[in-house]
């Protein structure tokens, strides 16, 4: 019986996850991420996630990014990637290896990961799953800084030259 549950949860899950896909506001794409992030002076937020399967990350979008607190805040912060790796929902092969690509550069190992990158593309942090609502995920994302980069110019020409090796063109 409760195996039947979990397979109803999920099933409901994934009908709720693309029910419009990506999520409105969120691009599927880091090179028009760069590029929206470059002219209108905004961070980059990734979601590493298994939208249709992975509990923590169906938490994440409904205690955080579905929030109007939250959106209201992004909408003038952020740029946001949607990496996704869905188990019931076939993406594109370019889509595919697209995600593939920025989840081996950043070393993605579990759902959900999430990174913020200035719009210089410089990683600031480096996080997942908190409690607290959107009032302390957007603290969180403001304030906190997990990740050290030496050289950020040199980062980004690393990241930048890996992108237009693997996933295409970038501006």
């Amino acid at each position: 019986m409760r195996y039947l549950l979990t397979i109803l949860v999920f099933s409901l899950l994934s009908v709720a996850a693309f029910s419009e896909y990506p999520p409105e506001g969120w691009t599927t794409s880091i090179t028009e991420a760069i590029s929206r992030a470059e002219d209108e002076d905004r961070m980059i937020l990734l979601d590493f996630t298994g939208s249709d399967w992975c509990e923590w990350c169906a938490r994440l979008e409904k205690e955080v990014w579905e929030t109007s607190e939250f959106i209201q805040w992004a909408d003038d912060n952020l740029v946001m990637v949607f990496i996704d790796f869905p188990q019931n929902m076939k993406l594109t092969e370019s889509q595919q290896s697209h995600n593939r690509a920025l989840k081996e550069f950043f070393g993605v190992s579990g759902y959900p990961t999430v990174f913020l990158l200035d719009n210089d593309l410089t990683p600031l942090l480096k996080t997942g799953l908190r409690r607290g609502g959107p009032q302390e995920y957007i603290r969180h994302l403001m304030e906190d800084r997990n990740i050290e980069v030496k050289s950020p110019e040199k980062f980004n020409q690393e990241f930048r030259k890996f992108i237009e090796s693997n996933v295409g063109d970038i501006p």
